[in-house]
């Protein structure tokens, strides 16, 4: 299995919080979903911290069965389509967003 993960690092702009989550789960969550190669996707909204974590806002898991569906997802015509879109998310936001892939075994 393999797992590509997004963390938005920050916080949404003030008066934005909504319309970022909503854009987030409406849109682009489900867009996502129905890409080439996804096995599932997942948004983690923090609701507890412990420890003095980084301030991730969302975490989106999106997982595939191998690294060649990883990689025909992010070649995808879908996921060209849907950058207008996460631009507009960025821009509710203050702060990053940034990506690791994962190889999970067990």
């Amino acid at each position: 299995m393999y797992m590509r993960s997004a963390y938005w690092i920050g916080a949404p702009k003030s008066g934005a919080e909504q319309q970022f989550q909503d854009l987030i789960e409406r849109e682009l969550l489900p867009a996502m979903r129905a890409m080439p190669g996804v096995s599932s996707v997942r948004g983690l909204w923090p609701v507890k911290r412990e420890d003095s974590p980084p301030a991730v806002a969302l975490q989106v898991l999106v997982a595939f069965d191998s690294l060649a569906d990883a990689q025909r997802m992010l070649e995808c015509e879908e996921r060209k389509a849907l950058r207008p879109r996460v631009l507009e998310a960025i821009a509710l936001f203050d702060g990053s967003l940034s990506h690791i892939e994962f190889d999970i075994r067990s």
